[in-house]
């Protein structure tokens, strides 16, 4: 409700006897403009010079003047200021009701009025209230209302407001008295609504504070997923050596795959991923975009799972568990037979030095395995190899000789032994299997057994290699 109050004729005619007669009083409560907001019993009072008031007087004043009246001129400006000086301020502006009184006083610039010639009255008076409306109580129980989103365990609850509460919600403060996220269906939800009063009775309205209480209802159920049901796990390399990586093309691909965000919602890493052997326990945990899956209405049941390691090819460290026989089965025809054309070329004589055979001899002779060594690089055992040390006794009377060529002459005899060294590469090359592997050949020769171990040794065992010797299975075990 607004009031001015003023009385312009009045003022007119005071300013205009100013002018022409000198110096007079001004009724200060004829410039005051007042205006009252607000309902009864909470409204407000703002009291403000009524600029309009002033400058009508002014104007008057000015058309009385005559033409070339600079004294006159120079005294309206004077009063001018003086007027535009005045303050108006009121002993009480807030919480008012309809019957109060209301002392308001004047302020004005005391050197300026006297400059003007102007002396101001009636600075301090009283305004009755009144003509104030009730404020309009606002019903907030039943325009705030809790709109429940989401799933089953994880809902939210946002504000629904409507009517007046909705169009004067900046006059509110509404607290969650606990959670409002992670919501099941048939919690309560505690809202407390603060009003601001003091806002809403200078629209005429007014509002309690209230306590409300909402129970979660409608949000739907979550689906439970077994993020580990179609997960593959490879095992690659070597058993002690062995890693693990994922095959997940058989999960959903917007899980797996990132698109267009920085990550995928669903990654797996394996503890540990490395370092395995066959039958070692790993942990796999599923790592999860929680927000991203709980949108979706999706709980996985679990989000870590054991497994055992297997496939892993199995390289021993050492040969003291492995039947060695089924791999001597395998290669004893080959053996006999390049053992027979190493004797024919006269290996276990001095007459091998010549190439190709200068003597022929008639000659018996009995072999067997001496020594097995094993040997394997330590950083990748599937480089390995097995090394057979057989031994051969001979017998023999030459019975043609090369005359200037060989060593020999017709009808002599010669006893001799003969360690031959052959070289089995990368056992269980393509299975697990002793009788698996990739080549064998004869690598080294001599008369003497510790000549050929060093020799061994000295080539097979160097940098990160390592040789172990084995047991020779009795059966193939050279007969003394």
């Amino acid at each position: 409700m607004k009031r001015t109050i003023g009385l312009i004729l009045t003022s007119l005619l005071l300013l205009v006897t100013l002018v022409a007669c000198g110096s007079r009083s001004i009724d200060a409560q004829s410039l005051a403009s007042i205006e009252l907001t607000g309902a009864d019993g909470f409204a407000s009072i703002a009291v403000k010079t009524d600029e309009q008031a002033i400058l009508t007087l002014i104007e008057e004043a000015m058309s009385e003047l005559k033409d070339n009246d600079e004294k006159g001129l120079e005294r309206l400006f004077k009063r001018e200021a003086a007027l535009n000086s005045i303050i108006f301020t009121a002993e009480k502006m807030a919480d008012l009701k309809n019957g109060d009184e209301i002392n308001i006083r004047a302020s004005y610039d005391e050197q300026l009025a006297k400059d003007a010639g102007i002396k101001f009255r009636n600075t301090q008076f009283k305004y009755l209230v009144e003509g104030l409306t009730d404020a309009l109580a606002i019903d907030v129980k039943n325009n705030v209302k809790l709109l429940f989103e989401g799933y089953d365990g994880l809902g939210t609850a946002t504000l629904e407001l409507d009517g007046e509460v909705e169009a004067f919600s900046y006059a509110f403060n509404f607290i969650f008295q606990g959670d409002k996220t992670n919501l099941t269906n048939g919690d309560r939800v505690a809202l407390k609504v603060v009003p601001n009063n003091t806002v809403l009775t200078s629209h005429g309205k007014i509002a309690r504070e209230t306590s409300l209480s909402f129970e979660v209802q409608g949000l739907a159920p979550m689906a439970s997923v077994d993020l580990f049901s179609d997960l593959v796990l490879i095992f690659d390399g070597i058993s002690d050596q062995g890693s693990v990586s994922f095959d997940t093309t058989r999960l959903p691909s917007d899980w797996v795959e990132a698109g267009s965000m920085d990550r995928a919602p669903l990654q797996f890493f394996a503890f540990p991923e490395n370092g395995l052997a066959n039958g070692d326990k790993l942990t796999v945990q599923a790592q999860i975009d929680e927000q991203w899956f709980s949108t979706r209405g999706l709980k996985p049941v679990t989000l870590e799972k054991e497994y055992e390691a297997t496939g892993l090819k199995e390289y021993p460290r050492n040969l003291d568990d492995i039947d060695l026989v089924p791999l001597f089965e395998k290669i004893e025809t080959w053996i006999e037979q390049d053992i027979h054309l190493r004797l024919v070329s006269n290996y276990w004589n001095r007459d091998y030095r010549a190439g190709e055979p200068v003597s022929r001899w008639d000659y018996r002779d009995r072999f067997g395995v001496k020594r097995i060594y094993y040997g394997y690089d330590q950083t990748d055992r599937a480089d390995n190899f097995i090394a057979i040390i057989y031994e051969v006794s001979v017998e023999g009377t030459c019975v043609e000789a090369t005359p200037y060529q060989s060593s020999y002459e017709e009808g002599e005899t010669l006893s001799s032994t003969l360690y031959l060294v052959y070289v089995i590469d990368r056992i269980m090359y393509d299975r697990a299997d002793i009788t698996d592997y990739y080549d064998i050949n004869l690598k080294l020769h001599s008369d003497v057994e510790l000549d050929v171990i060093s020799t061994l040794k000295h080539q097979y065992g160097s940098g990160s290699n390592l040789i172990v010797e084995a047991a020779v299975p009795p059966n193939v075990a050279y007969q003394e």
